[in-house]
């Protein structure tokens, strides 16, 4: 069985991978994640890394998997700020109020964003320099009807010292205290991010593949966009949790290792 699958996953051309929980936790690399990037790189095929992590700038993931060694490079990074960034443009929403990291701001400012407090949109991300001034100042900018967009779900980011608060416990405290739903939420599961990779990748669904560790984010989004999934166990879902969703992968293996 281990080995069909195996047959199936090296036969795809574009590979998707998650990061948190997937190919490392926190500063600890998974146990065969480098070798199997580096097995794929080998064999020339597309390697994206896919991340719902916005606490981060492109040029920070860079290089961190570098540093890592997975020897990535900006073009295959794709994460929810790219998202968030293609939403807001189409919009002409320039003008923003920022929940967000100064790693972020400055991937927003490369594209030209103006920070300010009379803003056309709020941006509540994974903010890890939080304060509640800054909670105060998006709340009443919310309630006096200015819209806010919410860059990912995640209620948590998985680490390798426990769970950490993330964007999407931000944005339901936001909501709580507002009684305002978001204009939009970006990040995986939403098609957004798929379309960014496939706009790069130019392959057909058939040959694509996500590997992650998320029912609600991963799976989901590559079921709702008809490309073939890998769950693994090493992450957020466990077996049980696996045995009683609506959401199933294509294929399950405990870890990147089982493929190698």
């Amino acid at each position: 069985m281990l080995s069909q699958l195996r047959r199936h996953f090296f036969s795809k051309r574009v590979y998707l991978f998650d990061l948190d929980g997937t190919l490392y936790l926190g500063k600890s690399v998974i146990p065969g994640a480098r070798k199997l990037v580096s097995q794929l790189r080998q064999q020339k095929k597309q390697i994206y890394f896919f991340t719902n992590n916005s606490s981060r700038s492109d040029h920070d993931y860079v290089a961190k998997l570098n540093k890592l060694g997975f020897a990535a490079k900006a073009s295959e990074i794709v994460m929810s700020t790219h998202s968030l960034i293609h939403f807001l443009k189409v919009r002409k929403m320039k003008r923003v109020f920022l929940l967000g990291t100064p790693a972020m701001k400055k991937m927003l400012a490369r594209q030209a964003f103006v920070f300010t407090a009379r803003p056309q949109v709020v941006v509540v991300a994974f903010d890890k320099t939080l304060t509640y001034e800054k909670l105060q100042q998006a709340t009443r900018l919310i309630q006096s009807g200015i819209p806010y967009v919410v860059t990912h779900p995640d209620l948590y980011c998985p680490t390798d010292k426990g769970r950490e608060p993330d964007c999407g416990a931000i944005a339901q405290l936001i909501e709580l205290v507002t009684e305002v739903k978001p204009l939009v939420v970006l990040g995986k599961p939403h098609p957004l991010m798929m379309k960014i990779a496939a706009d790069r990748c130019r392959a057909p669904k058939k040959d694509m593949i996500l590997i992650g560790d998320r029912l609600s984010t991963d799976i989901q989004m590559a079921k709702a966009q008809g490309i073939h999934s890998l769950l693994v166990l090493s992450g957020e879902t466990t077996r049980r949790m696996l045995s009683r969703s609506k959401v199933q992968p294509t294929y399950v293996v405990g870890s990147v290792r089982d493929l190698m």
